[in-house]
């Protein structure tokens, strides 16, 4: 029988998550400890499968107990719950290599949710790798950040993603990790003031949720796009951030390539006459502004093609070409394949792959 622990201070709330988890998981014996030392008591008592703790805050006991309790149940996933401050919540879990958290408070079946999928993740753990994998793109990207540069942020959460897809197919392991990534954006934002935390921490908490799309990588990278845009409105938003004119108006056509901008809307931004800012557009990208705008739609587009399975007149409307005919033109042109044939291409180049990694693995 599968064993979870939980420990809670509250005597109400530790048979209430008692309760909570009983009813959700079958066939699990849950344990319930009141303090630290109570805990490390049953953990050593035999292995368990998750690990619940409530941290009224993170003093020497709680943090030791958390060390404590990873070297003696390294295969059991660690679940925080807490009603403290997110940024102090954050810092201290990925301290401490905690998996996941929970703010309070918190709605049952969050609880629930959390607790099925670490679980289930906690066999197959994604390992130290994969951690120093993640952490090294997060490094990259607040690099990128502090450059004020959209695009490599942008670039470097797609390779991060990338890279994930190619090294597991263990959709447990991808959940977690785009979760932790997602956390480290969060993270991120901690500069940027009270109301970029708050719409970091609501797109971080319905992310959380939405276990269909940590499933999916075009899905997930949405979402973390959607944060990218959440960090650099704040920046844009206060002049306090050095931010040159040129990197401040290519922070917004790459924001908007998807929209189909014009060059008088971006003109307008820049408040620049159309002529004058087509030529410094040129001068600082070494591109005229529709090739520009041009190639960053034929890239999202193999992208989306690679990586979902949307019909491709819903693709051609993502990137605001009003005819499908005039999209497939504008694809071949540039590619060499109209977009169907580019997705059936990548698709069988997928499968080779696959054969190829099983007749090794075999």
């Amino acid at each position: 029988m599968c064993r979870v622990l939980v420990l809670n201070e509250n005597r109400l709330e530790r048979e209430n998550t008692q309760e909570i988890l009983g009813e959700s998981l079958p066939k699990t014996d849950i344990l319930l400890a009141a303090s630290p030392r109570q805990a490390l008591d049953l953990l050593a008592e035999g292995s368990f499968c998750l690990i619940v703790v409530d941290v009224p805050w993170f003093d020497v006991d709680y943090c030791n107990m958390i060390t404590a309790a990873k070297e003696m149940a390294p295969e059991a996933p660690i679940l925080v719950t807490s009603a403290g401050r997110r940024s102090e919540i954050v810092a201290n879990v990925w301290r401490l290599g905690v998996q996941d958290y929970l703010l309070k408070p918190y709605r049952p079946e969050w609880l629930t949710s959390a607790a099925e999928v670490m679980m289930h993740w906690g066999a197959k753990p994604s390992g130290e790798w994969e951690k120093e994998h993640r952490e090294k793109y997060l490094k990259q990207a607040a690099e990128h950040m502090q450059d004020f540069c959209y695009k490599k942020c942008i670039n470097t959460t797609k390779d991060y993603l990338d890279s994930l897809y190619k090294e597991t197919d263990d959709i447990d392991v991808v959940r977690f990790s785009t979760l932790a990534f997602a956390e480290g954006l969060v993270w991120l934002g901690n500069p940027l003031g009270s109301s970029a935390q708050l719409k970091l921490s609501n797109a971080m908490e319905r992310f959380r949720l939405r276990f269909d799309q940590q499933g999916r990588k075009h899905d997930s990278f949405l979402v973390l796009e959607k944060m990218w845009g959440i960090i650099f409105d704040a920046i844009d938003e206060d002049r306090c951030y050095q931010v040159s004119d040129e990197q401040r108006v290519l922070n917004y056509v790459d924001r908007n390539v998807k929209e189909g901008i014009g060059l008088d809307e971006a003109a307008e931004y820049a408040n620049m006459s159309s002529s004058y800012f087509s030529k410094f557009f040129k001068r600082i990208t070494g591109v005229n502004f529709i090739t520009y705008m041009m190639d960053g739609k034929i890239n999202a587009a193999k992208e989306m093609l690679s990586d979902t399975d949307m019909p491709v007149i819903n693709i051609a409307y993502e990137l605001s070409y009003s005819e499908t005919n005039y999209f497939g033109k504008a694809f071949k042109k540039k590619v060499g394949l109209t977009p169907t044939e580019y997705r059936e291409r990548h698709q069988q180049h997928r499968r080779t792959a696959f054969t190829e990694d099983a007749n090794v693995s075999s």
